[in-house]
């Protein structure tokens, strides 16, 4: 008898197995029953087929269908998903099923599904009456023993989710449900009948996440867009601006892309209400590869001249000078190129000024070619140049280039440019309506390099000398910098100095001009710019006239990093020129591995604070949140507006993981 106890306890205890057609099933305890071709396993069961796998506390297998009871911790993985449930009846060859009180994991971007009663239709597709969905991690989904069935969102509620009915999802392309709300630590801030969210990184259509701000000057301001990806390669983006102030601005964006072509559309309408007129902003890019040529178009225009100052969001954007339009065809040929230019301009801070503009331009550019011991490169073209006012007309330029170079310790440079230009000129005022001028430019520079190593750094002079010549030329009127081309005798002596160390290095360029065509003050400003790079970044230049002993320009800036994640620069743009001294200070730091501030301030001694920005980001592992903060300087309007003061605005824009586009009807 105590025989068949022990027996017994032993069959208990020791680990069974069984497989079947791909199939392999281990527990602590297995037991087979014919008469229904079931198996009953218990404790640490695990399943695993076709990359798929299964452990759970309890499990009835069906060899027959195929169909698995699973109850207990039930935790079921492949490739794209981990189910944590606390029971499922699943197909095991179908990868179907119900699955009860479930958490569903998606792997590739973090999306999880809770929901009471799930339908696991087919291997990557999911259906529940009632379900939330979020990208935010917590410990309850990540932990398959803290799962607490239909409370797990109440216990551990994520930042932000949505909750829905009759949610349908399909791995790889959409989730969808309907009376959809979205909530804030479970607090419901946002309805809508319907909702579709994309399961995968790959571009979808849908809205974008609107920016929210306000501006004095504009108002209040809200910013939604709608992305459509109307196929693989080409996609568009619907705007709409809403300034309490100014009116309603639309825009659209389309671009294109693939193995021949690429390219952008956009337009932007805007009826201000404050200037009472239509503004609008048309930008096109276009490239495109033929089989033996290659051509783009670059196309920019606005009717309203400040048009930038007052709706652009970067700085770079504001300070513009220049709108340019261009396009070009070209073909190359054997080491060289023939191509067809057109080139439009429009002045942003003077409308007045009669900007000659290409249109069009035939030229041809044969690449550098051996000719002995010399190489030759030439530029020639025919170009049309057309403005309203002044002089207009047609120019044909030749410019070859025959350049030299020898030695070893000292290497010596030289080439020379003959160039022709020829004029049928309109309007010519003081001009000739045919002229043309036949001129040259001289070259040569030469070089030396001194190096020594000591034990704790090393130590590089460099002396240059550098001379240029143009003979006299009768001027021209002026279209590019071939007019620019006049008389020149000025030759450059030049120092470069560095000093390399293990922690740090030093260098300075110390360069004067002298020109031979300046009478009794052939000294040119003495330019100097330096570097520092060790425990912080210094770089300077500055010009210094020795005829009246005056400083012309100073620019410096200066960048350290004050702690572990905090840097600061600091810099200065001075001209005598007429321009005041323009200071700018920014600040960056990464203030813990959730908060992020980056601030730029910009000084004019001449007239106060000019600019300023602060941006401060919130980053949670589902979520993102961007504030910024700017002044813009106030500026007299042309075109007959008014002058406009400094605008102050803040703008919010938040990012929630897994859904760049989000569809609510």
């Amino acid at each position: 008898m105590k025989r068949c106890i022990l027996f017994f306890v032993i069959f208990i205890l020791y680990p069974a197995s069984y497989g079947w057609a791909g199939t392999q099933i281990t527990a602590d305890f297995m037991e087979h029953f014919a008469e229904e071709d079931k198996y009953v396993a218990i404790g640490n069961v695990r399943i695993e087929k076709e990359g798929t796998v299964i452990t759970a506390d309890r499990a009835v297998l069906y060899q027959k269908t195929s169909i698995a009871d699973l109850s207990g911790r039930v935790i079921y993985e492949d490739a794209d998903t981990v189910i944590n449930t606390e029971r499922a009846e699943l197909n095991l060859d179908t990868k179907s099923g119900k699955l009860h009180n479930a958490i569903i994991f998606f792997k590739a971007d973090n999306f999880w599904i809770n929901g009471k009663n799930v339908e696991k239709i087919k291997e990557n597709h999911y259906y529940a009456k009632t379900a939330t969905f979020t990208s935010c991690n917590s410990d309850a989904f990540l932990n398959p023993e803290k799962l607490s069935s239909e409370k797990i969102f109440g216990e551990h509620t994520p930042d932000w989710c949505f909750k829905g009915s009759n949610v349908d999802v399909i791995v790889g392309s959409y989730m969808t449900a309907a009376n959809a709300t979205y909530r804030v630590k479970g607090l419901p801030v946002l309805y809508s009948p319907y909702m579709s969210a994309p399961v995968k990184t790959e571009r979808e259509t849908g809205f974008l996440i609107p920016v929210i701000g306000n501006s004095s000057t504009k108002g209040f301001q809200f910013s939604p867009a709608f992305f459509w990806a109307i196929d693989d390669n080409k996609d568009a983006t619907f705007y709409l601006d809403y300034f309490s102030k100014r009116g309603i601005g639309k825009g659209v964006e389309y671009r294109y892309l693939d193995f021949d072509n690429s390219g952008r559309l956009y337009g932007y309408h805007l009826k201000d209400k404050d200037l009472e007129r239509n503004i609008y902003e048309l930008k096109a890019k276009h490239d495109n590869k033929f089989k033996t040529a290659r051509g783009y178009l670059d196309f920019n225009y606005v009717n309203y001249m400040d048009y930038y100052k007052e709706y652009a969001y970067k700085r770079a954007n504001r300070i513009q000078r220049f709108l340019q339009s261009s396009g070009e065809v070209s073909m190359p040929l054997r080491d060289s190129r023939v191509y067809l230019l057109g080139q439009y301009w429009i002045d942003l801070q003077d409308k007045e000024a009669h900007i000659p503009h290409r249109l069009p331009e035939l030229g041809y550019v044969m690449n550098p070619a051996s000719v002995g011991p010399l190489m030759l490169t030439m530029s020639s073209n025919i170009s049309n140049f057309y403005r309203k006012e002044e002089a207009r007309g047609q120019r044909l330029d030749i410019n070859p280039t025959l350049s030299y170079a020898f030695g070893n310790w000292m290497q010596v440079f030289q080439s020379i440019s003959p160039r022709l230009s020829a004029y049928k000129l309109e309007n010519a005022g003081t001009y000739k309506s045919s002229s043309h001028r036949e001129t040259f430019e001289y070259r040569a520079k030469a070089l030396t390099r001194f190096s020594r190593q000591y034990e704790s750094f090393n130590h590089i002079i460099e002396p240059t000398l550098e001379y240029r010549f143009i003979p006299e030329t009768h001027p021209m009127p002026l279209f590019d910098s071939v007019e620019m081309f006049d008389k020149t005798s000025v030759a450059e002596l030049g120092f470069l100095n560095i000093f390399s160390f293990r922690a740090f290095s030093i260098s300075a360029r110390l360069v004067q001009p002298y020109d031979f065509n300046a009478g009794d003050r052939p000294l040119s400003p003495t330019r100097l710019a330096g570097s520092f790079s060790g425990p912080f970044n210094l770089t300077f230049d500055v010009a210094r006239n020795f005829n009246n002993g005056r400083i012309e320009t100073i620019n410096s800036e200066v960048s350290a990093r004050i702690a572990d994640k905090t840097s600061i620069t600091a810099g200065e743009r001075y001209s005598r020129d007429g321009k005041p001294m323009l200071y700018k200070v920014g600040v960056d730091s990464a203030l813990s591995k959730k908060w992020s501030v980056n601030a730029d301030i910009w000084y004019n001694s001449g007239g106060g604070l000019r600019e300023s920005t602060l941006k401060a980001t919130y980053k949670q592992q589902c979520w993102t949140a961007n504030v910024a903060l700017s002044r813009k300087p106030g500026y007299t309007a042309r075109q007959g507006y008014a002058t406009h003061p400094p605008e102050y605005s803040f703008m919010i824009f938040i990012e929630l993981r897994g859904l760049g586009t989000l569809k609510l009807l």
